[in-house]
């Protein structure tokens, strides 16, 4: 029986108030990733226990109250709109929904049935675009949405230094707090940047000897030098390099392929119980590749899990059906982020500047 005094939590008046504070677990990697010693330190923070169980809940808090201080929204009135593989937008229609705007979320044809049910229950308007035409197509629809619309704001998460500013603020303070100030190596998967830029510069100003290690999809391995492709870890680059992607953090560049981040997906919740997204199998296959090595040995790794493996079920039973026995063999492409046509790298017209997408040493997200 429970001994131990019980913390008390304030009554929450909002959702919005429970954004954040998400905890730190120590995960087994050794039974996660093959060829990881036992005493391997990796510290996993689950953005899963966020409101709308993913680490966009902050972003999307952050970057809605930026427009409404600069007033391009009005609470009560306007048009919130975004392009998204999905998360951004789940969090983006909740908060709408709280706030008294109509949201239209844009996005490929190929994300998964889950997280277009969820954008719909919340009561956005979902618009589908071409899968072949990329991330590109969504965003040129979502500003064609906007100059239509009067009243509207293209939130543009990719371009938007409040998607930076949220995890400055709250995922890296939280991080450095609940590690007690001890972390070695930050590893971080590669999206909009967010995540890795906001929490990864409050690490290094916290720490500066910390190992800042982005994870991006070997199908698409921009920030290692490659070419744009399509891949099948949803929230993953789509084909560009964001503008908010603070490249000069980076200290290394891990790549992973489909197969081994649907691989150690399964493995985290057949051998832990925890259910999360692809990018997250991404993001602790990584961190177990690097925990593997001797160089390694004795240090903290802490990575972010950024969100709930719920919304991903028809994608993961799907390919578990394709690779018996839950094998690491050939993916097809899918449910991810199909990198736009056009030059390696270069940034969709509606995401602001171009980014470079070469340099892999470019000291160089999610």
């Amino acid at each position: 029986m429970r001994t131990e005094p019980v913390t008390r939590r304030p009554v929450a008046d909002s959702l919005v108030d429970l954004i954040g504070g998400t905890p730190l677990l120590r995960l087994p990697v050794h039974r996660i990733v093959d060829g990881v010693p036992a005493d391997a330190e990796v510290l996993a923070k689950l953005e899963l226990f966020n409101p709308w169980s993913s680490s966009k809940d902050r972003a999307a808090l952050s970057m809605l109250r930026g427009a409404e201080e600069r007033g391009a929204l009005t609470p009560g009135g306007g048009t919130v709109i975004e392009a998204t593989s999905g998360n951004t937008g789940i969090s983006l229609a909740a908060l709408a929904a709280a706030r008294g705007y109509r949201c239209v979320i844009v996005l490929p044809d190929n994300a998964t049935q889950e997280r277009v049910s969820m954008l719909r229950s919340l009561g956005a308007e979902v618009v589908r675009t071409p899968h072949t035409g990329g991330y590109q197509a969504a965003v040129d629809k979502a500003e064609e949405l906007h100059r239509q619309t009067p009243g509207s704001w293209f939130c543009c998460q990719h371009d938007n230094p409040d998607n930076t500013r949220a995890h400055y603020e709250t995922t890296g303070p939280e991080i450095w707090s609940d590690a007690d100030g001890r972390i070695d190596v930050f590893v971080c998967g590669v999206g909009t940047g967010g995540t890795l830029s906001g929490a990864g510069h409050y690490l290094r100003e916290s720490h500066p000897a910390v190992r800042i290690v982005a994870v991006e999809p070997a199908g698409s391995p921009l920030l290692s030098g490659g070419e744009p492709g399509t891949h099948t870890i949803p929230g993953f680059n789509g084909g560009f390099i964001a503008p908010t992607t603070e490249r000069a953090l980076i200290d290394e560049v891990v790549p992973v392929s489909d197969a081994d981040a649907l691989e150690t997906t399964r493995r985290l919740a057949l051998r832990t119980g925890l259910m999360v997204g692809v990018s997250a199998g991404a993001v602790v296959h990584a961190a177990g590749v690097l925990a593997a090595r001797p160089e390694y040995r004795g240090r903290r790794i802490v990575t972010v899990l950024p969100d709930s493996g719920e919304r991903y079920l028809s994608l993961l039973g799907r390919e578990a059906e394709r690779v018996p026995g839950g094998g690491t063999g050939s993916v097809p492409a899918g449910d991810g982020d199909p990198a736009p046509a056009g030059g390696a790298g270069s940034a969709p017209a509606g995401a602001g500047r171009s980014a470079p997408a070469r340099d892999a040493s470019g000291g160089g997200d999610r």
